[in-house]
């Protein structure tokens, strides 16, 4: 939900030619069209190198394990960014995850983002903490490629922090614990996850004038 005509936060999700799950979620920092006009950028850039390896060199053109896609999908994004765009300042934070639909495994980049939550039986097991900095600012920035695994029925949700930041009329954050008190609390389909939160997000803010987009991602592993 965009907070002015256009928005900087994106997301998206696909699958890869072997059967992998793509999921990303992001943030450009600023807000209008500048922000809007780099999200596309970052969002485009993210599907194109998970999608094809037409920007690997030659030699590294082979079959690659979802750790190294990873490491080839933000890397490139990151120096490209950092580099042509040198002078704009721009960055974005992002996580970018790739499962495993046959054995639940979840390999990711988190970016400088918010942390997704993983949640198993009404209890958030797992924060998925930030492996690596913010997209686009420090040219041949390191990213940690981290892995987890989701269990039949595990729900993650993802977010930017328009959510936790979200103020109501007396300028009072809607927070991290509100969320997390949700997340348990929902059952395991994220429609009715996103549905709940959306509902709870749009009665805290209330009167008040939304003043950061708001984005969510979630993914249940199907037993």
């Amino acid at each position: 939900k965009a907070a002015r005509e256009v928005a900087g936060d994106f997301y998206d999700a696909f699958e890869l030619p072997d059967g992998k799950l793509v999921c990303v979620i992001g943030d450009v920092c600023g807000k209008g069209v500048g922000a809007a006009l780099f999200m596309t950028l970052f969002r485009s850039l993210i599907r194109a190198t998970a999608t094809t390896d037409y920007f690997l060199d030659h030699q590294d053109r082979k079959e690659l394990t979802a750790a190294e896609r990873l490491q080839h999908v933000v890397s490139f994004t990151n120096n490209y960014v950092a580099v042509t765009h040198e002078d704009a300042n721009m960055f974005a934070t992002a996580f970018v995850g790739i499962f495993d639909q046959q054995n639940g495994n979840l390999s990711y980049v988190n970016a400088g983002n918010e942390p997704p939550l993983l949640v198993r039986d009404r209890k958030i097991v797992a924060s998925l903490d930030p492996s690596g900095p913010v997209i686009g600012v420090i040219s041949e920035a390191q990213f940690q490629v981290k892995e987890i695994v989701m269990e039949p029925d595990d729900v993650l949700l993802a977010f930017t922090d328009g959510i936790t930041d979200a103020l109501n009329v007396v300028d009072e954050a809607f927070g991290i614990e509100r969320l997390r008190q949700i997340l348990i609390e929902s059952g395991t389909s994220p429609t009715e996850l996103l549905e709940r939160m959306k509902v709870e997000l749009c009665r805290h803010i209330g009167e008040a004038a939304q003043f950061d987009d708001i984005t969510m991602l979630a993914v249940r592993r199907i037993a």
